[in-house]
């Protein structure tokens, strides 16, 4: 099979054995290139596994499905209360400390299975995985209908996290970098940012992006941590201290109020499918990975979600 992994800055398109073992076998249909992928290449990081953890694809049985791609115990406290992205047990990410989807097929646990809505289009799928990161934050934080969200960075994760506060019927002001980042927000529903929010979002993580949070949220807000600070994390003291701003570190999905934030997140794109054309800006095959990640992390060539279709 084809398969794309990266070292030392650099992206590779390799053949592997067809997976064997047990466990549900996919034939993967779209991959998303994630920015915690750009993040480790640009590092140097030695991945030697297939990297993606944004994954949709087939069962061998026809149904069209969503991989979720944490590995958990299921038997820790965590995992037993619906918090398995907290596992302390055996537990690993798909695509970053195991095998992931950027390939032609793969072998899961049916737990990482999520049955899609035949609503969704199986080519805009990849996009569930951000879509239940997003979910996640607004969820485990109680967000109402009522509450004015501040999203900042308009980048896919922030573009997500835009479509699943408007999915909770909120009013969302967005903070984005770049004019085809604040097109596709305000195709999702938002407005530029004005006054303060009950719930601000980081989806940037850069220190200028946390001030403008704090300047952005209201006595007693509380601040959502989608991005994640790959160094220290310089949070300015006083107008949090004063204003008794709540910090939410949120780390991808588990399972809130009894459903699984991607069962939400399904729910979500099947209502408005037509994030997938707002989000996904270039599609490449797999043996085009070099092209792909040099644009998906070149913002100034109007990508957003850079996804690789094993149809093309």
């Amino acid at each position: 099979m084809k398969a794309i992994n990266y070292s030392d800055k650099k992206v590779f398109c390799v053949t592997t054995p067809s997976p064997k073992g047990d466990g549900v076998l996919v034939n993967i249909s779209s991959i998303g290139i994630c920015g915690t992928d750009l993040h480790l290449l640009e590092a140097g990081a030695h991945s030697p596994h297939i990297a993606g953890h944004e994954i949709a694809g087939i069962t061998e049985g026809g149904q069209a499905v969503s991989i979720e791609p944490v590995i958990r115990c299921g038997k820790c406290e965590c995992c037993k209360r619906g918090d398995y992205q907290l596992c302390q047990g055996d537990s690993a990410v798909l695509g970053i400390d195991k095998d992931g989807g950027m390939t032609e097929q793969m072998i899961v646990p049916e737990y990482c299975i999520v049955p899609l809505n035949k609503n969704i289009d199986l080519k805009d799928a990849s996009l569930v995985e951000p879509l239940a990161v997003a979910l996640h934050g607004l969820l485990r934080t109680n967000t109402k209908s009522t509450d004015r969200i501040a999203v900042i960075g308009g980048g896919s994760v922030g573009l997500c996290a835009v479509a699943a506060a408007k999915y909770l019927g909120c009013e969302v002001g967005l903070s984005a970098r770049y004019d085809h980042q604040k097109e596709a927000g305000a195709k999702l529903g938002a407005t530029e940012l004005k006054g303060v929010y009950e719930k601000v979002v980081d989806c940037a993580g850069t220190p200028d992006a946390i001030d403008l949070c704090i300047e952005s949220c209201a006595p007693g807000a509380t601040l959502i941590l989608l991005a994640i600070p790959w160094d220290r994390l310089d949070l300015p003291g006083v107008p949090m201290m004063i204003n008794e701003i709540r910090i939410f570190p949120s780390m991808v999905y588990g399972v809130t109020n009894g459903t699984r934030d991607i069962e939400r997140a399904v729910e979500l794109l099947a209502l408005n499918p037509s994030i997938g054309k707002t989000l996904i800006t270039h599609r490449f095959p797999l043996d085009a990975a070099k092209e792909a990640f040099n644009v998906a992390k070149e913002r100034k060539t109007g990508s957003i979600k850079v996804v690789f279709d094993t149809d093309i």
